[in-house]
């Protein structure tokens, strides 16, 4: 029995949380679940059509600027058509790290961008 069920929510920070915020609704057609705007809570969750998890774009008073370390962590994002979803979102102005490519263990395909704070992310499925 493990106490540890799931990941609930994927949390990004941001010194400008709106104007991201505003960026994943748009890019992708993100339903805000919920508003914050508490001094010690602030942000908006939101929820992809597939249910959890959840992803929260909020303000933390410990970050400032864009991020430095952009590789460390990726969210992955499932799309029924990695190239359908790039030629998407590259028409929305999105910096591309790597265009679409085939994974080397797997059937899977990949693309690589940055969001408006530079965290990457990746599109992920069939071609």
């Amino acid at each position: 029995l493990s106490m540890f069920k799931q990941i609930g929510e994927i949390l990004i920070w941001s010194e400008d949380y709106k104007r991201l915020a505003d960026w994943y609704r748009e890019i992708f057609h993100l339903k805000a679940v919920e508003e914050l705007s508490h001094p010690q809570d602030t942000g908006i969750l939101f929820e992809f059509p597939g249910g959890k998890p959840w992803l929260w774009v909020g303000k933390h008073s410990e970050i400032s600027g864009k991020n430095k370390d952009p590789l460390r962590i990726m969210i992955n994002i499932r799309v029924e058509s990695v190239d359908a979803a790039f030629e998407y979102l590259k028409n929305k102005g999105v910096e591309f790290i790597a265009e679409p490519f085939k994974a080397p263990v797997s059937e899977s395909y990949f693309a690589t961008f940055y969001d408006l704070d530079r965290n990457v992310l990746q599109i992920i499925g069939p071609k």
